[in-house]
Parts: structure tokens; C-alpha cells; sequence
């Protein structure tokens, strides 16, 4: 099978195709079919070296979550054919990614379509931003009625996230640029601010939010626009450490999350992809073999939406 591979740490030239052996299954495990899947910081910082918690030695793999069908398994509870998605999380003692044809992952780690149900490749671009962003609410203890914003909500996470707090019945603003005004908008949120241009003055001005979800730029510019009492959730951990000190002086609670990988999570949210109340919001697509072009442009701005990477093949129940 091929596998998308670095076997040193640089720029986005290192990732290479190989060809390696189809992983055999241990019980409970499960080998999935990839169709498509995402790009993330974390994958950036992984393959240039400046986060080194990505196993010991080379050849390591991209990817922290993929979309796809089961073709094999050793779990009771799952059966081949069925439509999930998966994400990784931090494996600081694995080397593995999702930009391969087969992957072999634990069945704990996947999230379940409605038994029948096939979703499109786009729904790949979702993955890891949807379970960021449903932590986050959850963090924020979002409830109907409540005024949530949510910073940098123009990418995977803020799009999923913009969502989700519609479906749970709050209030929501967004903070995005230029090009992703429109999206967001479309997407339920009820005020926009163009983030080249707006302050956090004017952002309070508009009303104290209960909950603000911070998925770009840092955390600390946005105390101000909570209430007292109010949660700030920051999605990225390069901001939780320049962010907790400010906060511990003002009225707010800062928290840090991540992702995880919890399958309940992950079958929640496919329930909603399925019912037509989470959708993809993709700003730029890419085949797998440009994979290293994908890593380029991502953040370098302009783009509204996730970045998708199809995996070349279109899998389907056998």
C-alpha cells in the first residue's frame, strides 16, 4: 500500500510516497480504507521539527484524521463496510499518520455513520475540527440563550464551531477575515467582525459574551469581550501559556484544550453530518500526492474553510 512519509525533519519537500506493508490487525483493531482527511498546526509542527513528540526515529507519517470505510476487523462492534472517521490524537510514542491507503487503528478511536449511510469525501475536511470545536463548547458549557464568539472562525475548527452553537441554541458572533465574512455568515453566525480591522473595544461594546472560542491568533486580546465569570476556551496550545497569566488577574476562566480522539464524540457528530445539521466548509481541496503543496499554503491566509486532501481512491462498501 502507499503511505505519505518524511524521513527527516524540513519543509513541506520532505513528505514523500512509499510503498510499505498492509498493516495486519490485532484484536480490537480495525483497518480502514482512507478517502480523505485534513491539515492541521500540529501536523505542520510535527514534520518541521518544532513539536517533537511524534515517535523515535523516521520514517514518520502525516495526518491526524482521515475519513473512510472499514475494510477488515477485529472488533465485535464494528463491521466491514461501514462508513467512520477517525482521529489519532498525540501519539508521542507512534510514528504513524492518516495520509495512507489502509490505516489500523484501535476501534476506541472511531466515530460510527448511521449504519447504511455513505458521506461524501468532502465530510473528511470535518474530522478534526469538529471534535475540537464540540470540546470546546462542551468546556464552554454552552446552553440555549447563551452569547457566544468565536475567534478565528473562519477555519476547520471555527466553521464547525459556528455550527454546533447554532444547534445547541446560542447566540453567535464571529471574528474572521475578509474572505471568510460571507461564510460565516452563512453559516448562522449573527455578527461579523473583520479581524485586520476591528478592536476588542468594539467587540465589547456589542455585549459581554458568555463563552468565546479562540481557534487563531491569541487569547489574551480577547479578555476584554468576556463577562465576568465567562469562559475563554483556547484551541491552540501556543496560546494557553501566553494567555492563563493575564487571565488569572481579571474575573475569567481560561481553559486549554485538545482534540482527543473520543469515539463517542466523533459518533455524536457523524449523527449530525448525517441529519444535515454539520456540513463541511472547505476553502481549498487537494489530491494526496500534493500533499506537500497543501502544507505550503496552509496559513498563509486568503482562504475561507478547511483544507481537504482526497486520498485518490473512492471507497465504498464491497
Amino acid at each position: 500500500m502507499w503511505a505519505i512519509q518524511y524521513h527527516r525533519y524540513g519543509d513541506p519537500s520532505v513528505l514523500q510516497r512509499d510503498e510499505v506493508c498492509l498493516p495486519s490487525l490485532r484484536p480490537g483493531e480495525v483497518l480502514i480504507e482512507t478517502v480523505s482527511s485534513g491539515v492541521s498546526d500540529i501536523d505542520l509542527m510535527y514534520r518541521s521539527g518544532r513539536l517533537r513528540m511524534h515517535g523515535v526515529g523516521f520514517p514518520k507519517q502525516p495526518g491526524f484524521d482521515v475519513l473512510g470505510v472499514i475494510r477488515d476487523t477485529r472488533s465485535v462492534a464494528v463491521q466491514p463496510g461501514r462508513w467512520v472517521w477517525s482521529v489519532l490524537g498525540l501519539e508521542p510514542s507512534r510514528r504513524r499518520g492518516t495520509a495512507v491507503e489502509y490505516l489500523r487503528v484501535d476501534s476506541s478511536r472511531i466515530g460510527l455513520f448511521p449504519d447504511g449511510y455513505a458521506p461524501e469525501a468532502d465530510i473528511g475536511a470535518l474530522t478534526l475540527g469538529a471534535l475540537t470545536a464540540l470540546k470546546s463548547l462542551r468546556a464552554a458549557r454552552v446552553v440555549a440563550g447563551q452569547r457566544i464568539l468565536v475567534v478565528g472562525a473562519a477555519g476547520a475548527v471555527g466553521t464547525a464551531a459556528i455550527q454546533l452553537a447554532r444547534f445547541f441554541d446560542a447566540n453567535v458572533d464571529a471574528v474572521a477575515g475578509p474572505a471568510g465574512q460571507d461564510l460565516c455568515r452563512h453559516l448562522g453566525a449573527s455578527g461579523v467582525f473583520d479581524h485586520t480591522t476591528v478592536s476588542v473595544d468594539a467587540v465589547q461594546a456589542s455585549g459581554a459574551y458568555d463563552a468565546i472560542v479562540v481557534a487563531a491568533g491569541r487569547g489574551k486580546d480577547w479578555l476584554g469581550a468576556a463577562r465576568p465569570g465567562g469562559r475563554i476556551v483556547l484551541t491552540r496550545a501556543d496560546s494557553w501559556i501566553k494567555t492563563i497569566p493575564s487571565a488569572t488577574r481579571g474575573r475569567h476562566r481560561v481553559l486549554g484544550i485538545a482534540a482527543g480522539h473520543s469515539a463517542a464524540n466523533l459518533t455524536w457528530l457523524a449523527q449530525r453530518v448525517a441529519e444535515g445539521q454539520l456540513t463541511p466548509a472547505i476553502g481549498k481541496s487537494y489530491d494526496i500526492d500534493d500533499l506537500a503543496r497543501a502544507h505550503h499554503e496552509y496559513g498563509h491566509g486568503g482562504t475561507a474553510g478547511a483544507r481537504l486532501i482526497r486520498h485518490n481512491h473512492q471507497a465504498g462498501p464491497n
